[in-house]
């Protein structure tokens, strides 16, 4: 009875943090404490590889109405090197204890405050390096990849009024490296069934209602969206801060 009470809160978890996710952002720094508060028992691959699961169907989501806009020929060079370091990352987290988790968290809410200043050395000459090591990153947690990305891919569209157009391709290229990940977890065995049904659904419901909210052009403050990301690292904090004591 208990598990199956997990489950429609993961669910429910699922639609309240796909909305969330799509609207503001932070969806993976969310869903990291999530988890661990529903299963503590977690290892590091179980946990972030059944999240990005929630991640690609959430994507899939969001991304539906902009799929005629993506140039598949023109992605395929950053695809090939994202996709292989997203492999990569996602092996060597195979079977990790969960308190490394801990690591990979200050690592991406370092990397997403210093992205902006990291964007401006991704150019064409670094962009083959750059495409790897943010597969890598992406295989190892992903949280706050979107602005890095949409740095590499504008190295291919430089033009400030494709920007949407560069964002929708950075969100297309994403995918792929998740579904790259997912399979690799699949693969190792760290995909739970039951759970990633249960957080899978909820997302992709999340990301259709987010998705839509969306559409109708909701404006955030820049100033009320820091404050917003600086909430969701305490949040994701939070329970290594109480397991200290």
């Amino acid at each position: 009875m208990v598990e199956h009470l997990e489950y429609i809160i993961l669910f429910g978890g699922g639609i309240i943090i796909g909305i969330i996710g799509v609207i503001l952002g932070g969806a993976v720094f969310l869903a990291i404490p999530f988890f661990q508060t529903l299963f503590p028992s977690l290892n590091y691959s179980q946990t972030i590889g059944n999240i990005k699961v929630g991640s690609f169907t959430r994507g899939i989501a969001s991304t539906i109405s902009t799929w005629k806009q993506i140039s598949f020929k023109e992605s395929i060079t950053f695809i090939v090197p994202f996709v292989a370091g997203s492999i990569i990352g996602a092996i060597s987290i195979t079977n990790l204890n969960q308190k490394y988790l801990f690591l990979a968290v200050i690592l991406a809410i370092v990397l997403s405050e210093i992205s902006p200043k990291i964007a401006k050395y991704i150019n064409k000459k670094t962009r083959l390096i750059a495409s790897i090591l943010l597969g890598i990153y992406t295989g190892l947690i992903g949280a706050g990849i979107s602005i890095l990305l949409v740095a590499l891919l504008r190295t291919l569209f430089p033009k400030d009024e494709d920007i949407v157009y560069v964002k929708i391709q950075a969100r297309f290229v994403e995918t792929t490296a998740t579904i790259a990940a997912i399979i690799t977890h699949v693969y190792y065995g760290q995909i739970i069934f039951p759970l990633w049904i249960a957080w899978a659904t909820g997302s992709f419901i999340g990301g259709l209602l987010g998705g839509t909210i969306l559409k109708k052009s909701i404006h955030i403050n820049p100033r009320h969206q820091r404050k917003y990301l600086y909430g969701v690292y305490a949040v994701t904090l939070l329970p290594f801060i109480i397991r200290l004591f």
